[in-house]
């Protein structure tokens, strides 16, 4: 090397001397059943096309499953940088009360328009506060959730009287006691046995679930009344943001936010069809409208639900005016 040096062949020896930049290497916490269609055709080619536009400065790599995290506890892993992304719904993290007016049914008819409201919420500022502790990247509202039921097929209110519901949040605990109901307390991953061992009669439940939890062997009678949608987020926290390259910064601002987000909504809406359209055409199923009578009835028993959620969240009936407003400008847009 000395003697290359004393020949001029200047490049060599900086060459040889510069220390090759690490590409900082960022693990992405998706604690969904890996084969599931979220995770093979949202997650992972976001996560790649985020290192792509990093021009190598970061590397996100999506870990699925409960490899770094679970649904339960996702938050508090990228809180401790376990994983400095996550993805997780915000049911499961009890700290998001003013986002959960997504629950509240009859509302919102598609991931899309609700994914928009809801983000338009949190950028005016009237849910900003429960994210002050994280860089918020995207938020999604899943598509309206409607009835199954195992074995009964129902025609009515009357037939929901002392039916057993799994009930994943509050909201819907009050909501399946309104029915005539009995909610209850189980998360979604022990929805499946729940059903199969007698321990509920239905769910309430978005299509997409249908497949990665395998709920179409245990269902066989299908409504679509939307009873309300679940939230959910990818978020770091502002260390870990703040950590990253100027490059890896960029590529993850260009890939987050608002387009981010109804991307997310519109996936979901297209996953939703899909899976139920799938099932429809399964040998045993049965699909049913309820009657407009029927439903105007439903609607009546669900003003309590609504009335509750005003009066147990914090600037609820604000939030509730917000969310509404919000859903109106986007289907006057649409019209448009």
């Amino acid at each position: 090397m000395r003697h290359l040096c004393r020949l001029g062949i200047l490049s060599v020896c900086l060459f040889a001397a510069a220390p090759a930049t690490a590409q900082q290497v960022v693990n992405f916490a998706v604690p969904s059943p890996p084969r599931a269609a979220i995770v093979q055709k949202f997650f992972i080619p976001w996560a790649e096309k985020v290192t792509a536009d990093s021009g190598g400065a970061i590397d996100v790599q999506a870990k699925t499953g409960r490899t770094l995290a679970s649904p339960f506890n996702v938050y508090q892993r990228v809180k401790a940088d376990v994983a400095q992304i996550g993805w997780g719904m915000q049911m499961f993290m009890r700290r998001f009360p003013r986002s959960t007016v997504t629950l509240l049914p009859f509302e919102a008819s598609t991931a899309e328009e609700a994914t928009i409201a809801l983000w338009n919420l949190y950028e005016s500022g009237i849910t900003a506060m429960e994210y002050s502790e994280v860089k918020l990247l995207g938020l999604i509202v899943m598509p309206p959730t409607s009835l199954h039921m195992k074995n009964k097929p129902i025609k009515s209110l009357a037939a929901l009287k002392g039916v057993k519901l799994a009930a994943a949040t509050r909201t819907q605990a009050d909501l399946v006691t309104r029915l005539g109901g009995a909610p209850i307390s189980l998360p979604l991953p022990a929805m499946y046995q729940g059903l199969n061992r007698g321990m509920i009669d239905g769910v309430i439940m978005v299509w997409t679930a249908f497949m990665p939890f395998k709920l179409f062997e245990v269902t066989k009678h299908h409504y679509d009344v939307p009873l309300g949608s679940t939230s959910g987020m990818v978020f770091m926290t502002k260390k870990s943001y703040a950590g990253l390259p100027a490059a890896g910064r960029r590529a993850i601002d260009a890939n987050s936010g608002i387009n981010f987000s109804r991307k997310f909504g519109k996936f979901m809406d297209g996953l939703n069809r899909g899976s139920r359209k799938a099932i429809q055409g399964m040998p045993g199923h049965k699909f049913a409208e309820m009657p407009p009578a029927e439903v105007a009835n439903w609607k009546i028993k669900m003003k309590g639900v609504v009335d509750r959620w005003k009066k147990d969240t914090v600037d609820g009936p604000e939030v509730l005016q917000a969310w509404r407003s919000e859903l109106s400008k986007i289907r006057g847009k649409k019209k448009k």
